[in-house]
């Protein structure tokens, strides 16, 4: 969490302090078991920069089994226990596509129906949410959901 607070504050420098932490407490609220305290980066070797030990450490402390980054490289195959999986967001977002479309379509909707709301504008759609992912790095998740959306049966 810590994370990316800090990387939103250096890629949004116009959000408030205000803003950040009101959307820190809405992920809070939406997975009130998934914060991961009581670790210490100390507890991992690696890997090899310093700077990522504490995420890491966080996964091996938290017992997950996906860590989900778009910085690989950084947690190279030495350093990651054989039940922790490392994948890129795109990778990720395919893989639960892989076991439930219909979920990822429900959350679609549900994006679009928000996104519609907070920004007061009727003509927000699927298209417009899809390019955001393409932007954000999911390319081949937003091509997925094209193909999906054109025919839904996937043939």
């Amino acid at each position: 969490m810590a994370e990316w607070m800090y990387r939103l504050r250096r890629k949004r420098p116009e959000h408030s302090e205000q803003a950040i932490g009101g959307q820190r407490r809405r992920f809070v609220q939406a997975f009130p078991y998934g914060l991961v305290t009581g670790y210490s980066p100390n507890d991992v070797p690696c890997p090899p920069d310093p700077d990522d030990r504490h995420v890491l450490a966080a996964a091996v402390h938290g017992r997950a089994d996906i860590l989900v980054t778009d910085d690989r490289c950084a947690f190279p195959p030495e350093c990651v226990r054989e039940s922790l999986s490392v994948r890129t967001g795109d990778e990720f977002l395919n893989w639960v596509a892989d076991r439930s479309m219909p979920l990822v379509m429900r959350t679609l909707a549900r994006q679009i129906d928000y996104y519609r709301r907070s920004l007061v504008a009727e003509d927000k759609d699927a298209v417009e949410l899809i390019a955001h992912l393409r932007k954000a790095g999911a390319s081949r998740f937003a091509d997925r959901l094209e193909n999906h959306l054109a025919d839904p049966s996937g043939r």
